[in-house]
């Protein structure tokens, strides 16, 4: 493999865990109001805008993290009212989506990301099975 494939492919994944990420923190962010906790600011937004750079795949790891780490900030400023358990819970599948571990398979078979699982569908690629 060329320098320049193994960049791209080391991109893509780098991509793909991003989209894991934001699977996770939309769903935390949907947690979070369902338990009627205010999601502060523009987070929402922030994260809809995000999941459209990754799903496009116009948008460098770099910027993916940056468009991420903010919405990550908002949530995880309000994150100690869910408690230590649920806390505990979100911290570990953000751990697993940038471990690589949490695929669109695994995102399925998560209650708790089930509020994003139709919209995590750009996780899946299917362009092999073609």
């Amino acid at each position: 493999m060329s320098n320049t494939s193994d960049a791209r492919a080391l991109e893509f994944e780098t991509l793909r865990r991003f989209g894991a990420k934001w699977a996770v923190l939309t769903a935390m962010a949907a947690d979070m109001a369902k338990k009627g906790i205010v999601v502060q600011g523009d987070t929402i937004e922030e994260l809809k805008t995000a999941r459209v750079k990754i799903g496009g795949g116009c948008i460098s790891a770099c910027e993916a993290s940056c468009d991420l780490a903010k919405a990550e900030g908002s949530l995880f400023s309000q994150a100690h009212l869910l408690g230590d358990g649920d806390f505990a819970r979100w911290c570990d599948l953000l751990a697993e989506a940038m471990q690589g571990k949490l695929d669109f398979e695994r995102i399925c078979g998560i209650p708790a990301l089930a509020p994003v699982k139709n919209d995590c569908q750009f996780l899946g690629c299917t362009c092999s099975s073609k």
